[in-house]
């Protein structure tokens, strides 16, 4: 089934394409304003969970794509069949900022430096996979989990049909007359017991009997579940039970973090929580079924592994677990594809990459560490050079009413958070300078941001210290405001701008920054 799009402008509706379940929707930006057409009554549309409003006429769904660029699912429910319709849209970044293509080496270039830098909550996905050490973004479990559980769930359903049946050999001693199998070392029992022996044996005219006090040690083997495959696998199947279990749990108490650059979570919960908890009851139903209710504790091993990878089923449920449960992110590619930040972000994530990257170059003689996430600052790149260093700061919480942070960084009125913050200890002393990105390339949004630039300058204080320079980052500057940019301008005012929207950029930014910093 497609369903036609338009685009809403002043000349009135534009088709763009249609949702179609054979191909990609193309041609879909950020911010546009879009008509969807609704096939039949009581049909409902969801865009990554979240139910559409339509217009007066119910004849259209309306949805307007926020700050967000990649693929977004939609998914068609009609009032009388209870399966969906699923599409995939293409959202590319507005047409006044810097372009599908540079937009993607913005995400290729964070991924390869820090990928938690990439991952959000935005309907907007792009493709990411591989592994890392980094904290799993909640988004990013919940992803996967989508994706793979499906096939986990399959795998579980063939395994029970089809269970690994292995012998379990053990060994009793029990009377002559219940022995139903003998072995080697039974026979090395009865040679050292004639008595016993010749009982065994039935020499003479006495029926057999089981003489007094003895007893014969024999073999026995029976079919049994509990082995090394379905321990392991069991073993697996409560990990990826207990990873639904977290993800309810975060999103059941979810708290509205959402602004206007972000889209609202709240209306994508209820349906995300339904799904979590539908698979938490399936996960529940087999964990009590045969052959994972058999199931010992897994004691580790390669005996179970071997199992696996000898049995199509089961490898193919243990693979698909093991995707769900696995840890970070550390390349692009279209294995997976994942939830996003906000494309505003994303610039700002890649200014901080791509500044760091100039500062690691240009001091080669500093000893780099990066530290992760605190509640302090997102992002801290740490240069140390005896009693020298640097420090670039992404996301820096400088306290309301000169409430210093751990940094010693305040603002004299309400809390401020500067995008980026350079800083420079050395034997000139302690300087620093805020640096402000902004997505947008029009000479108006450009205006209005610069109020930014002058909010920082005048609140952030270190000490007794103000910035040295406050300065917005933009991809690109129209002639107009070309002034913002020049050397002097910066000199007189203290505030001013900088088109940085390739890697090169950066070389020349830091330049600039180390001039008026002297450093």
């Amino acid at each position: 089934m497609e369903l036609p799009v338009f685009l809403e402008s002043e000349g009135g509706l534009t088709q763009v394409g249609c949702l179609s379940v054979r191909a990609t929707l193309q041609g879909l930006y950020e911010l546009g304003r879009y008509q969807i057409a609704v096939p039949f009554s009581g049909a409902r549309l969801y865009v990554d969970d979240a139910l559409l409003e339509m217009d007066r006429q119910q004849a259209f769904w309306i949805w307007q794509p926020g700050f967000y660029s990649g693929e977004v699912t939609v998914e068609l429910e009609l009032a009388d069949e209870s399966r969906f319709w699923r599409y995939v849209a293409d959202v590319a970044p507005a047409e006044n900022k810097s372009g599908r293509d540079q937009f993607h080496e913005y995400l290729s270039a964070i991924v390869e430096y820090s990928p938690s830098l990439v991952l959000g909550s935005e309907p907007g996905k792009h493709g990411l996979a591989g592994q890392s050490d980094n904290a799993r973004s909640i988004w990013l479990r919940y992803f996967r989990l989508k994706k793979y559980v499906s096939s986990y769930l399959d795998g579980l359903k063939l395994i029970s049909e089809r269970p690994v049946v292995r012998p379990e050999s053990y060994r009793e001693q029990v009377p002559l007359s219940m022995a139903r199998r003998v072995d080697v070392a039974t026979l090395r029992r009865l040679a050292g017991d004639p008595a016993l022996l010749a009982a065994f044996a039935g020499v003479g005219d006495e029926p057999l009997h089981d003489p007094a006090g003895k007893y014969l040690d024999v073999p026995f083997h029976e079919p049994t579940q509990d082995n090394p495959a379905n321990r392991l696998m069991a073993d697996q199947l409560n990990t990826v039970r207990r990873h639904v279990r977290t993800l309810a749990a975060i999103l059941s108490d979810w708290k509205d973090r959402t602004s206007d650059t972000e889209t609202d979570l709240l209306p994508r919960l209820p349906r995300k929580l339904a799904f979590l908890r539908d698979i938490d009851q399936k996960l529940l139903r087999y964990s009590r079924m045969e052959p994972f209710c058999h199931a010992s504790e897994n004691r580790g091993g390669v005996a179970g592994l071997n199992t696996v990878s000898g049995h199509p089923h089961y490898l193919r449920a243990y693979q698909s677990g093991g995707r769900i449960i696995r840890r970070g992110i550390n390349s692009l590619s279209p294995d997976e594809k994942h939830y996003l930040a906000p494309t505003w972000a994303i610039y700002e994530g890649w200014c901080f990459v791509v500044l760091a990257q100039a500062l690691e170059a240009a001091f080669p003689e500093y000893s780099w560490s990066l530290d992760q996430p605190s509640s302090t600052v997102d992002h801290c790149l740490t240069g140390r050079n005896g009693d020298a260093s640097i420090r670039l700061y992404s996301q820096l919480v400088c306290g309301s009413m000169l409430s210093r942070n751990r940094y010693g960084y305040c603002s004299v009125s309400r809390q401020r958070i500067p995008d980026l913050l350079l800083e420079v200890d050395d034997f000139s002393g302690k300087r620093f300078m805020c640096l402000d990105s902004k997505y947008s390339v029009s000479r108006s949004r450009i205006l209005d941001a610069m109020a930014s630039a002058h909010i920082y300058r005048d609140s952030i204080r270190r000490g007794d210290a103000t910035p040295v320079l406050s300065i917005l980052l933009v991809p690109d500057c129209e002639s107009g405001i070309s002034m913002l940019t020049n050397n002097s301008f910066w000199g007189e005012h203290g505030v001013g701008c900088f088109a940085l929207c390739r890697d090169p950029d950066a070389e020349l930014l830091l330049d600039r920054l180390r001039s008026a910093l002297s450093f």
